[in-house]
């Protein structure tokens, strides 16, 4: 089993099935930069595995699968920023959770969401493209 450790997404390889696993339950799994872009290399990377036939998208918390975007994150870096594009965080946050977003919607194989507990905003956006969705009595 392969398992690499990028701080707020788990990414292994077991067998034929490669799973991404977010984990920062303390803010419910909030999308960050870091995590949109850990996401979107870690599909890349299996996109030309032959090794890898399926993903699987899941939360390390039953609480909550994702509760959408880092918006406290999102404002300090909206509000650092200087010059003549003072949103450019925002634009480039945007930008990179919306290319993550329509990957997994054109994935060539076949991507596999667990959306228990809370599934809000960007959480919903990871979710909606998925070939195949899971969502329980928790998920709300």
């Amino acid at each position: 089993m392969l398992e690499l450790d990028t701080a707020p997404l788990r990414v292994e390889q077991r067998g034929g099935l490669g799973v991404l696993t977010l984990d920062t339950p303390k803010s419910l799994n909030a999308l960050s930069l870091e995590t949109i872009r850990a996401l979107d290399a870690a599909l890349r990377r299996w996109a030309d595995d032959p090794q890898v036939a399926c993903v699987l998208l899941q939360s390390s918390s039953d609480k909550a699968f994702c509760a959408g975007g880092d918006v406290r994150g999102l404002r300090e870096a909206c509000l650092a920023d200087k010059g003549p594009a003072p949103n450019a965080s925002a634009l480039q946050f945007f930008g990179e959770e919306y290319r993550l977003d329509h990957r997994i919607h054109t994935y060539a194989k076949p991507i596999v969401v667990w959306g228990g507990g809370i599934v809000m905003g960007g959480g919903v956006g990871l979710l909606a493209g998925a070939s195949h969705r899971v969502v329980s009595e928790t998920s709300r």
